[in-house]
């Protein structure tokens, strides 16, 4: 459904690989402003390796080139105590 997004801001958890980032992708051709979020470290309890800054970097790029150029791009970790 083209559009249903059209100008609404949307945060992506998980957005630097996998199905975080396939949904950026498509929210953002559909015309959504995307805002990616991943923890980009590994965790010690994890037994598979998590994202990096550069699978993030990559990630926005493709939502931004999906958007047509004007999606906004931002990566922080959750796991840090504010």
């Amino acid at each position: 459904m083209a559009g249903r997004v059209q100008d609404k801001v949307v945060l992506v958890t998980g957005g630097a690989r996998g199905q975080g980032r396939s949904h950026a992708v498509k929210l953002a051709e559909e015309g959504a402003d995307v805002i990616l979020f991943d923890i980009c470290q590994d965790i010690e309890t994890n037994r598979y390796p998590l994202a990096t800054p550069r699978d993030l970097e990559e990630a926005g790029l493709e939502v931004e080139k999906a958007a047509g150029g004007r999606s906004p791009r931002r990566w922080m970790s959750v796991t840090e105590p504010r």
